[in-house]
């Protein structure tokens, strides 16, 4: 096998990806004992027209990334989503922040090498909600999330997240909080020995830093953006002057763009947002207004990414 990612309705050639939005949520279910606040997204019929639309404008596929069955993951309804609409889905092992678990979690109690088995399992025998199906769903990459530093991060889960990725070349996609602590928790990954071309830093547009970026982008790390739809974080003065300057720099290849609609206020059928539309209506026409190459832009909305998602040889699931 080669040059292949693992999708929600299983192994494609990365080539065939196409648009692809980075880092999305399309089904958050609520968590019993989670936060009050906590994002809940259960209108699919809704995320359905939207796919069906963004299917229509040319897009390709969606990186989902919420990482467990605990936390309100659903590879039931992605599987559903993807088979309806044509979309490709790419869906994640791993673990979220603690406080969007139930009280009780056990996941965060673990030792590594458990919390690896929890997760290897998910990857050789299907996300654990969907084993129970006729057609158990795969996860295509490894999602987890940090805390403001690497101290107040699960390390044991960070561990175990660095041996699956090890073990599988399973890609590790890493939600930050703004962008903070990004120097150490690659410092901790080059502990691991993974290697920064497996590692997503998510969210750090929100520290827009522009020498900080173009050093995890010179090391190999991909970075995520996702700030287009929001106004609280002005666009117009962040992440559209870090994706002109990176580019400037010869550093588009190390950029993964995205829309990260984990409320539904974002999405068109929902909220009135952008949606997934925005993907060509907001950030493709963003880009095109900066006057970057059509390789580029195919590279910004879902080359890099599916290059980073690609297995050379499937888990063995013996």
């Amino acid at each position: 096998m080669s040059a292949t990612i693992i999708t929600v309705l299983g192994p494609m050639p990365a080539r065939d990806l196409g648009v692809t939005d980075a880092h999305s949520h399309l089904y958050i279910g609520p968590v019993d004992g989670g936060p009050i606040g906590a994002p809940i997204l259960t209108d699919t019929e809704a995320v359905a027209r939207e796919l069906t639309i963004y299917r229509g404008l040319g897009g390709g596929a969606i990186v989902d990334c919420q990482p467990s069955a605990e936390c309100g993951r659903d590879g039931r309804v992605l599987r559903d989503l993807s088979a309806r609409t044509g979309v490709h889905v790419v869906a994640a092992t791993g673990f979220h922040r603690r406080i969007y678990y139930p009280p009780d979690a056990t996941l965060f109690t673990l030792p590594a090498e458990h919390a690896a088995a929890r997760f290897m399992e998910e990857i050789r025998f299907g996300l654990v909600e969907t084993r129970d199906t006729d057609q158990p769903v795969f996860p295509g990459l490894i999602k987890i999330a940090a805390e403001a530093t690497l101290e107040e991060s699960p390390r044991a889960l960070f561990e175990a997240a660095a041996a699956v990725a090890n073990a599988t070349g399973y890609a590790i996609e890493m939600h930050t909080e703004r962008g903070a602590g990004v120097e150490d928790f690659l410092a901790f990954f080059a502990g691991q020995s993974v290697s920064p071309r497996r590692l997503i830093f998510c969210h750090v547009d929100k520290r827009p830093d522009f020498g900080l970026h173009k050093e995890l982008a010179r090391a190999g790390v991909i970075l995520e953006y996702d700030t287009f739809y929001r106004p609280k974080y002005r666009p117009q003065e962040t992440v559209w002057p870090l994706v002109r300057a990176m580019a400037g720099a010869g550093l588009a290849s190390q950029l993964a763009l995205a829309t990260d609609m984990a409320e539904p206020a974002l999405w068109s059928e929902m909220g009135g947002g952008p949606g997934l539309s925005g993907i060509f209506t907001v950030i493709k026409a963003g880009l095109e207004a900066l006057g970057l190459v059509d390789e580029t832009i195919a590279a910004l909305l879902g080359g890099n990414i599916a290059g980073r998602l690609t297995l050379e040889q499937m888990p063995d699931p013996a």
